[in-house]
């Protein structure tokens, strides 16, 4: 299987909502997948557990996908560009992004998202995921 049909292959299970293969079969036990940005979903997901969390906050987003290719490099990285797309408060976005697969030993191993809107990726993730009150967010802790 290509580094590139490992990838298709991610995106045909998540689909189907087989995250336990996802998670056994295609993730390296040490993934990470790095999202940009200041926002509520931003940051580095270690290990198949936060990356699939990570999943199901992202399809909380309501981003729709289109003109999605993909490309693989020398060494083996697959590279995705697509467009993503989204509306919130009456306002529609367009994200423009390229994401980048390194594989080892047959599984994704690491994940780096490129956004060529990082501005409007935050504006859309803040109006789209609003951060609990501090009296709130202390009761977790308490």
């Amino acid at each position: 299987m290509s580094n590139t049909d490992l990838v298709l292959r991610m995106y045909d299970l998540f689909g189907k909502g087989e995250m336990d293969t996802i998670k056994t079969e295609v993730f390296h036990p040490e993934i990470t997948w790095a999202m940009p940005g200041h926002h509520p979903l931003s940051g580095t997901m270690k290990g198949a557990d936060e990356v699939i969390a990570f999943f199901a906050d992202l399809f909380q987003a309501g981003i729709n996908v289109d003109d999605v290719h993909f490309g693989e490099l020398d060494n083996g990285t697959v590279v995705e560009k697509h467009h993503g797309h989204g509306i919130s408060e009456g306002v529609e976005y367009l994200f423009p992004t390229c994401t980048t697969y390194e594989i080892e030993n047959g599984r994704i191993r690491a994940v780096q998202v490129h956004t060529a809107d990082q501005h409007g990726v935050d504006r859309y993730m803040w109006s789209r995921f609003q951060l609990k009150s501090v009296a709130d967010r202390l009761l977790v802790g308490a």
